[in-house]
């Protein structure tokens, strides 16, 4: 996994997520990336609008810090490190272990994959 913009203009989906995250597979994520700095937003489900700033720590693995809000007016925020990892077909799968930053500060583990467009 050579490309350094790999995540860029990518969209994803949530495929697995733990009972206490707020993503699910109607979210959707859209990111992009500039060498080492990555950004998205996303929304869907019970998310009615959120946004990532992270960066990469090697060709595999990135950070983030994440916010959103609710449908219900819910302000969260989070932080995620997430591992990459390139299924034979060449969608890019996106291996992630979270913590809320607010409320009752759990953890969690995700999965999102790569929506392919035609």
């Amino acid at each position: 996994m050579k490309n350094l913009n790999i995540l860029n203009n990518k969209v994803f989906m949530s495929v697995s997520n733990t009972a206490n995250g707020d993503v699910n597979s109607a979210t959707r994520f859209y990111y992009n990336q500039k060498g080492s700095v990555i950004t998205a937003h996303y929304e869907g489900g019970v998310v009615q609008l959120g946004s990532i700033i992270g960066k990469m720590l090697d060709a595999e693995n990135f950070q983030i810090c994440y916010q959103h809000l609710t449908v219900t007016g819910e302000l969260r925020a989070g932080q995620c490190t997430t591992h990459i990892e390139l299924l034979d077909n060449d969608v890019i799968k996106l291996l992630e272990n979270w913590q809320w930053l607010n409320g009752d500060l759990s953890t969690g583990h995700s999965e999102l994959i790569e929506v392919v467009l035609n």
